[in-house]
């Protein structure tokens, strides 16, 4: 088996099919091939479809973390490439197009991971159009996301997996580790692929925000390995300081000094990342990244006083 594409699901009778179908489709026939899809118990037709389009179902139900899925997804795999994708994820004709030459420099060079950051649907809200596709372009990237992350299986087994106990932001982690024992991170925005269950509204990325930043508060290495925890941090303080001096205080030069200080930090924040887009994105974003970082604080809260794993479902 040359190439196991591992898939972690729960309830996503929505696009699994989809996604499974695009596999089939996009995948050059010169390679042998496996699905996987760890299933973490879905109550729908997740396993079902899965089955009917050709996929090997490995129940995944008593696990906690997508983390842990994935991992249980590459001990039952048999190939010596592993893709990592999200179950709303879909290949395309331009990602058929290019990879064989990112399978080719796998094999090569297996000490490496490689990926994308995906598109979003055409039909998709501007707003949310103007935050994500941008990213899918990025070529030096701090890690590979594992929505759509390949990596050899011998790097991965010699990293340790994704770590096991992190709700969230286990691609973070991984890469991490992999660059500290030599391995390289390889984008490859040429290898396009769209996301399907991206959030198409402010409320619906606010609540993905909340649970993607659990993550980021694990413990107190990944608070000081992530500038976005910082950030968050800092965007806390910096209400807090509002709120007490338009209330205790009642000093209105100093709530306006934090209030520009505040729309800073978000002007700043889309500047550094959307600044090659031109000002339009940067406007834009920068009031994205006040819901943004609203919602990573909201994650605080939720990281400290639940400490239950939550199962990531597109409807919930």
């Amino acid at each position: 088996m040359d190439i196991s594409v591992v898939i972690p699901a729960y309830n996503e009778e929505g696009y699994i099919k989809n996604t499974i179908e695009s596999i089939m489709q996009w995948m050059p026939s010169n390679y042998h091939f496996e699905v996987i899809v760890v299933d973490h118990g879905s109550q729908d037709r997740t396993a079902a479809l899965a089955l009917e389009s050709g996929a090997k179902v490995v129940n995944g139900k008593g696990l906690k973390t997508i983390a842990a899925l994935r991992n249980f997804g590459v001990k039952n795999s048999s190939g010596n490439i592993l893709f990592f994708i999200d179950a709303d994820i879909t290949f395309t004709q331009q990602w058929s197009e290019n990879i064989e030459k990112v399978i080719t420099s796998l094999e090569q060079e297996p000490n490496q991971i490689c990926g994308s950051l995906p598109k979003i649907p055409l039909d998709s809200s501007m707003l949310m159009k103007y935050w994500f596709d941008p990213k899918s372009t990025e070529e030096k990237p701090k890690y590979i996301g594992s929505c759509h992350l390949l990596t050899s299986k011998s790097l991965f087994e010699r990293v340790g997996g994704f770590p096991a106990e992190m709700e969230t932001a286990e691609e973070f982690t991984f890469c991490i580790n992999a660059t500290q024992s030599g391995a390289k991170l390889t984008a490859c925005p040429e290898l396009v692929v769209v996301h399907h269950g991206a959030p198409n509204t402010l409320f619906a990325f606010a609540k993905r925000e909340v649970w993607h930043g659990r993550g980021d508060w694990t413990n107190l290495t990944s608070i000081i390995s992530s500038k976005v925890a910082i950030l968050t941090i800092f965007f806390l303080l910096t209400h807090l300081v509002l709120l007490f001096s338009s209330t205790i205080l009642e000093n209105p030069m100093l709530s306006l000094s934090v209030v520009i200080t505040i729309g800073l930090t978000c002007l700043f924040s889309s500047f550094m990342k959307f600044s090659k887009q031109g000002i339009k994105h940067v406007l834009v974003n920068s009031f994205t990244f006040y819901i943004y970082f609203f919602a990573r604080s909201l994650s605080l809260f939720s990281a400290l006083f639940s400490k239950k794993y939550k199962k990531r479902s597109r409807s919930n």
